[in-house]
């Protein structure tokens, strides 16, 4: 099938930047949400709890997620996941101050994997407030074919990397939950057993790619006093489930630049992550 038609073909939103939902946001990562106010700059990936999709019921495919041919390509393929991507964060978007998303597709590509076929499609997300761009992202999204009976997703590439500091936890489905609610993601992978296991073929609940990037990039804040990210390049290379305990590793790699990885209990990638930073913002 030839998606020729569907590279640069875009979609806009406004989003009012409500400073409750950056409370939420907060509250979820267990930090105070009653220190946001109108002008609270939005921490990395806050983002993704804003401009979140308005779908209608009646429009939402079995699986949880927007049946396809709307704004993404009808790919016959079907599973989905969110593969990896890049974000540049020009500006701080500030709470109170409404800005606007331009989301464009900019490559479909189709190719043929270890697990079988595979469509990778690249959406660009530009962020703007004030007239200006605060976040150029792009989000790799992978279809790809069933899983044979009893196989599914594991990690398989091995840690890679000496660090400097590590901090694990196990997500519980409460954090999954709330994840899922915040973003407005319905996809059932992530909070429905009998579907994750009987239909999608996982031992277990998929833990979300972004929130583990989330978790990451909070967990880089909280020993980095000072620092501002300007960009981050991830990928996710293997799952996390619910009750796994992760482990978050970082290692500094000069004086702007961070590697840092996400790990199973087998010490084994599930996301690796490379971050730049700065001491300000670029004005």
């Amino acid at each position: 099938m030839s998606y020729e038609e569907w590279i640069g073909k875009s979609k806009d939103q406004s989003d009012s930047m409500a400073p409750e939902q950056l409370q939420r946001f907060e509250a979820m990562l267990d930090r105070d949400p009653g220190e946001v106010q109108a002008g609270t700059a939005l921490p990395p990936c806050a983002h993704w709890a804003y401009f979140t999709p308005m779908v209608r019921q009646s429009d939402i495919a079995d699986d949880g997620h927007a049946k396809k041919g709307g704004f993404l390509p009808p790919v016959d393929l079907p599973k989905r996941m969110w593969a990896g991507g890049t974000i540049q964060f020009k500006k701080p978007l500030k709470t109170g101050a409404p800005a606007d998303k331009k989301s464009t597709i900019v490559k479909i590509e189709e190719k043929e994997g270890s697990s079988g076929k595979l469509c990778f499609v690249t959406v660009r997300h530009q962020i703007s407030a004030y007239g200006a761009v605060a976040i150029d992202e792009e989000q790799q999204i992978v279809y790809r074919e069933a899983s044979e009976e009893g196989a599914h997703p594991i990690r398989t590439k091995p840690m890679d990397i000496d660090f400097d500091w590590k901090k694990s936890r196990v997500l519980t489905s409460t954090d999954l939950f709330r994840y899922s609610a915040l973003t407005f993601n319905g996809h059932k992978i992530h909070y429905d057993f009998p579907y994750t296991t009987d239909e999608e073929g996982y031992p277990n609940i998929v833990v979300h790619g972004p929130l583990l990037l989330t978790l990451m990039l909070n967990a880089f804040k909280s020993k980095s006093d000072g620092k501002v990210i300007e960009e981050v390049a991830y990928k996710a290379v293997g799952p996390i489930y619910l009750g796994e305990e992760l482990t978050i590793t970082s290692k500094d790699v000069d004086n702007t630049k961070v590697e840092m990885r996400v790990l199973g209990p087998d010490n084994k990638i599930a996301m690796m992550a490379t971050v730049k930073w700065i001491y300000s913002w670029n004005q």
